[in-house]
This record gives structure tokens, C-alpha cells and sequence, in this order.
């Protein structure tokens, strides 16, 4: 990506109201991503979203989990790569290759109809976050954590649910809290972060899994204060790589 386009993305960074409820992390990576964006990128996705704010187009991808017809769209959210094993791409359907896939149907934008536009983007604004939790791209063998089960906070839980949303809520993450750290980021991390390989974005999530994995059964407050900056981090780098993504296709 040009300097320019670098520069620009984080001069944009400024504070702005907070979540509080809901899908948090999701709807923070897609409040920064705006807050990364020129009005006419805006403006661009906007008429393809419709009434769908960014926020409640991240989290799309969750609410319709209860709706059977979209079943198919379940593996899409993860890729299993097992430990000290390398990713293999196949054509089976899962993070990695959706994204890519979605991506290139949005640089064909002009042949495609608003409808399919709407619904690659409504598919990015989540997997994009997804794709950088690290249990997203965690192990078969416990499918993702979702198996691990443990105590958070004197309450049933499992260690992929802990990453999902109990720290956020329970260590208060904010957007505030994002977009103050990507403001003390260096020049070379902001550049480093600027890249459009996906498999690069799942590979940093798996170099989290060892830290990830360092747990006791009961979730202490340690365990929670050491792992709150990684999940601040991941959100501000997938709302950097959203807008990108956003920007890259939309911006005339």
C-alpha cells in the first residue's frame, strides 16, 4: 500500500464514543474501520449496505446462526490448522479462503449486483474480524477452545467464549481504549500492519495460540490482564485491515 494511503488511515484515528453491549468486538472492528475511511468510502459502502449501519453489518454474519438456511455459512468462520502443522489451502470452505474470495468479488463491483455486493460485504465486515481471534484459527482436536471448559468469574464458560467476548466485557475494552493504542504505535508497526495477505493475518493469530493456551481452570485476573492489550491489538489490526480492504475497492 502507498505511504500516503498509510498516512492517512491513521491520521483519522481519533477518540470517539464507546460500546457497551452486544457483539463488542465485533461492532469496535468496524468503528474503527470508519473511523479510518474518507466520507466517500463511506458513503460507497453505505449504498450497498442500505439501512445497515457498519456496526450492525459486522455482526451479521452471528444473528443469522439461528436461521437454518444459512447453515453453510458456519465453517466459513474459522480454520482448523493443527499444532506445529503448516496451513494447507483446500477448497473446502473456511476463513482464509472466504475472505480471499469476497475480496476479489468486491474489486469486481461493477459487474456484480447490489445484492451480492451487500452480502460480501456484510461476509468481510465479520470474517475479517474473525480471522483475528486466535482461536479462530485454532485446533480441531477442541474445536477452537469451544471445548475447554473452565471457570470465568465463578461461571460456567469455555476458553474460545473467554477470548470471544469475556474479557472485552469484563476488562471493559473500548474503542477508546483501540484508537489510543494505535496511536502510540510506531511507524514501522503501522506499516507492518498494513498488508493485504490473509494468510499473514491468520499466521499472526496462530503465533498467539501458545499464550492463548497458558490457562488454569479457573481464569484468574492475571491471565486477564495480560491478554487484554493482545485483544486490543487484534481489534485495532483488523479494523486497520477492513478499511483497507474498504478502501482499496471503494475509493475513486
Amino acid at each position: 500500500m502507498k505511504k500516503s494511503l498509510i498516512i492517512f488511515l491513521f491520521s483519522l484515528l481519533l477518540p470517539a464514543s464507546t460500546f457497551a453491549w452486544g457483539a463488542k468486538g465485533h461492532k469496535i472492528i468496524a468503528a474503527i474501520a470508519k473511523q479510518c475511511l474518507e466520507k466517500q468510502v463511506i458513503d460507497s459502502v453505505q449504498k450497498f449496505l442500505g439501512v445497515m449501519s457498519f456496526e450492525e453489518a459486522s455482526v451479521w454474519m452471528d444473528e443469522m446462526r439461528s436461521d437454518p438456511s444459512y447453515n453453510y455459512l458456519k465453517p466459513w468462520h474459522y480454520v482448523n490448522v493443527e499444532k506445529d502443522k503448516t496451513y494447507v489451502k483446500t477448497k473446502d470452505p473456511e476463513v482464509v479462503n472466504q475472505i480471499e474470495i469476497y475480496i476479489s468479488l468486491l474489486k469486481e463491483k461493477g459487474e456484480r449486483d447490489n445484492d451480492k455486493i451487500n452480502f460480501a460485504l456484510k461476509i468481510l465486515f465479520h470474517l475479517i474480524g474473525d480471522i483475528h481471534q486466535p482461536l479462530h484459527c485454532g485446533y480441531k482436536a477442541d474445536k477452537g477452545g469451544n471445548e475447554i471448559e473452565l471457570q470465568f468469574k465463578n461461571k460456567n464458560s469455555n476458553l474460545h467464549k473467554v477470548w470471544d467476548s469475556e474479557i472485552i466485557e469484563n476488562a471493559n475494552i473500548t474503542l477508546n481504549d483501540c484508537l489510543l493504542l494505535a496511536n502510540k504505535m510506531t511507524a514501522e508497526e503501522k506499516k507492518k500492519i498494513q498488508n493485504n495477505n490473509v494468510e499473514v493475518w491468520m499466521n499472526e493469530s496462530i503465533a498467539l495460540l501458545p499464550e492463548v493456551y497458558k490457562f488454569e481452570t479457573d481464569i484468574k485476573q492475571d491471565y486477564i490482564d495480560k491478554n487484554k492489550p493482545v485483544i486490543e491489538k487484534q481489534l485495532v489490526k483488523a479494523g486497520i485491515r477492513l478499511a483497507m480492504v474498504l478502501h482499496q475497492t471503494f475509493k475513486r
